[in-house]
């Protein structure tokens, strides 16, 4: 067995891996824009596939070791869910074919870890724990500086044993707001998280991002504004009961 291969009996280098991603994703376009692909270029795509599920396997043990060590990190804040999830082989090539300046070596979030704790304040605690005590490669506030979508969250990149973890810490409402673009991308619109869809639903989960910090945050909330989220949320709900009645 190779080392760090966890059970492959090839390991291969990330100049490799790169290149494994690249011909995934160029293939993966070629088909998508229904362009010919022979029989060369198959057998190519088949090979990068089989590097991508060995690279993949890399993160599990460190995805594992990550997510231990950050249940010990949390305790202090009560009984914070933690969770943690492989990126499963295709949406890792979607993410190859949607970016395509993106090296698969580099991908920080093939392993990811995600707690949820009890407020803003209880994050902050954690992240800096995380940060004086573990090697953060990256760290984003997407709390001060949120995502245009409106998603809220601390995102810290870990590296542990040479592989890349995302570890991401959420309050409950910023954990529920990401679950509910989750939702409705597979009910009602897929792909909205990653910025298609209805604009009304754009529109509508960035209202909401909003609502959700200032409320968690304690500041006031003006009479315009939250005339504005009621709006958005009549014409959701209305979006919703004509694609269930369709």
């Amino acid at each position: 067995m190779a080392a760090g291969g966890y059970g492959c009996e090839m390991e291969h280098s990330k100049s490799q891996v790169d290149r494994a991603g690249k011909t995934l994703a160029d293939g993966l376009r070629a088909l998508v824009e229904k362009r010919p692909v022979g029989k060369p270029e198959l057998r190519a795509m088949a090979s990068a596939a089989e590097t991508l599920d060995w690279w993949r396997n890399e993160h599990s043990r460190p995805l594992s070791r990550v997510a231990a060590n950050l249940r010990y990190y949390v305790a202090a804040e009560g009984t914070p869910v933690v969770a943690q999830r492989l990126k499963k082989a295709p949406t890792i090539s979607s993410k190859l074919l949607r970016e395509p300046k993106m090296k698969l070596s580099r991908m920080a979030d093939i392993g990811g870890v995600r707690a949820v704790l009890p407020n803003q304040d209880a994050a902050y605690r954690v992240a800096r724990r995380l940060r004086s005590n573990w090697t953060i490669v990256k760290f984003r506030d997407y709390v001060v500086e949120p995502k245009d979508d409106g998603y809220r969250a601390l995102h810290l990149i870990n590296r542990n044993r040479g592989r890349l973890i995302e570890v991401q810490l959420r309050t409950p409402k910023q954990d529920w707001w990401a679950n509910s673009v989750e939702i409705f991308s597979r009910a009602v619109a897929p792909g909205l998280k990653f910025g298609s869809g209805p604009p009304l639903l754009h529109e509508y989960f960035q209202v909401l991002g909003r609502f959700y910090f200032l409320r968690e945050s304690g500041h006031e909330i003006d009479a315009a504004f939250l005339d504005r989220a009621e709006s958005l949320s009549t014409r959701v709900r209305s979006l919703l009961e004509e694609a269930y009645e369709s």
